[in-house]
């Protein structure tokens, strides 16, 4: 009997013979007659992203799927799903090998998102006048639903069958599908002539942003001018990207930048300018210095630098910072790391960003479920946000500041 493996999260394995008593599906059933509704225990994929594979291959799987189903059980105070890396811990990075989902090195800094924004509990207020949060903003002239905002991820064709292309129109198309703008991340693989992320770009009509890493001035100017020409939302650098292991392995430098590397970008384009990946105040007053219209303040899910503190830790610091100085010039904050519910942005948002950005559980909606995956994962996220806002008695965003959060003592 023909033996299964999910390409999307490479864990779970299907044997025709034995059937799989986890999800319902009997013994002797092949896998086109698994019913529409059935998906991945491990990742949420459906039928279709199962792939035969040799017996052989089949049984080295087999004992990594097993343990996770037995972690699963065992832990079922923590959110179970790929992208916390409390629940798998024995699947992040090995030593040596490219980057995964989960974090480099012992994966510390992935985990201290996490820990950042749980150090922190909202402050249920009831009794005041009843009101229907508003919760719709604008992100640099274009209307969105809420402050959430898809971030900028690629390289997801190296652990998946999906391509860079189909995976950043997933995102971008998914996040325009529910009411907001997603950007693109910068793909180190190879590509014949135009950029991946610029060509799904082109297929969202502009709807979208594109961030790439920080590689040569003259290759940056170039993509940014062909973001340009697609009539992006905005353009940017993720200056942490300077770290990446996927580009350096596939022979692309990647740098650190100047403040003056970076003023040369911002002026390459009349497009408004990020610069993402900061997680100090001497880089954010630099980026603030080089002309950014927008500061990220990310540490890269923690891909880049083992023992990085969580974002949630930062960033009250680089807000305040950056207040005091900008003056009349407001320089829009956006934050990312650790968010996977409304909840976490409500948190984001109380600790002075603007607009948060949400990676991970979009990520593994584009590859499984595709436009219509990403679209409910931000729906859930705006129902929570919803939910928060009430429970809080914010009735706007601008509502939405520190004193509605108790930090655990």
């Amino acid at each position: 009997m023909a033996k299964w493996l999910c390409a999307v999260c490479n864990i779970y394995v299907y044997n025709e013979e034995t059937g799989d008593s986890h999800t319902g599906i009997d013994p002797n059933t092949k896998v086109p007659d698994f019913p529409d509704f059935w998906r991945c225990p491990v990742c949420g994929a459906n039928k279709d992203k199962l792939v035969p594979i040799l017996e052989e291959e089949y049984w080295q799987k087999a004992r990594t799927y097993t343990n996770f189903t037995e972690k699963k059980e065992e832990k079922r105070n923590i959110l179970v799903g790929v992208d916390n890396p409390l629940t798998v811990p024995e699947l992040r990075q090995e030593y040596g090998t490219p980057l995964g989902l989960r974090g480099i090195g012992q994966g510390l800094t992935c985990l201290a998102n996490f820990s950042a924004l749980s150090k922190y509990r909202l402050k249920k207020r009831l009794i005041s006048k009843h009101e229907d949060p508003v919760i719709e903003t604008a992100f640099l002239g274009k209307k969105i639903n809420m402050p959430v905002l898809g971030a900028p991820m690629s390289s997801l064709s190296y652990v998946s069958n999906i391509t860079e292309e189909d995976f950043a129109y997933n995102i971008l198309e998914g996040c325009k599908a529910a009411g907001t703008v997603g950007c693109t991340g910068n793909t180190s693989r190879d590509y014949e002539m135009v950029h991946p992320a610029i060509m799904a770009l082109k297929k969202v009509n502009g709807h979208g942003i594109n961030i790439f890493k920080p590689q040569s001035q003259e290759v940056l100017i170039d993509l940014i001018k062909q973001s340009e020409v697609e009539k992006a939302v905005a353009v940017g650098v993720d200056i942490d990207g300077a770290g990446s292991v996927n580009f350096s392995l596939a022979g692309k430098p990647v740098f650190r930048k100047t403040i003056d590397e970076l003023k040369e970008l911002k002026i390459a384009t009349r497009l408004p300018f990020i610069v993402k990946g900061v997680m100090c105040l001497e880089d954010a007053m630099g980026a603030a210095e080089a002309g950014a219209d927008v500061i990220g303040v990310s540490n890269h899910g923690g891909r880049v630098l083992d023992s990085d503190f969580g974002v949630a830790d930062v960033l009250p610091e680089i807000v305040k910072g950056l207040r005091d100085t900008d003056k009349d010039e407001r320089i829009l904050i956006t934050a990312d790391g650790g968010v996977r519910t409304g909840f976490d942005v409500i948190k984001m948002l109380a600790l002075g960003a603007d607009y948060v950005l949400m990676g991970r559980p979009l990520a593994r909606e584009a590859v499984s479920n595709g436009v219509e995956g990403v679209k409910r994962v931000l729906e859930y996220i705006q129902t929570d946000i919803r939910i928060a806002m009430l429970m809080t008695s914010c009735n706007t965003l601008e509502d939405i500041k520190d004193t509605i959060l108790i930090r655990d003592r």
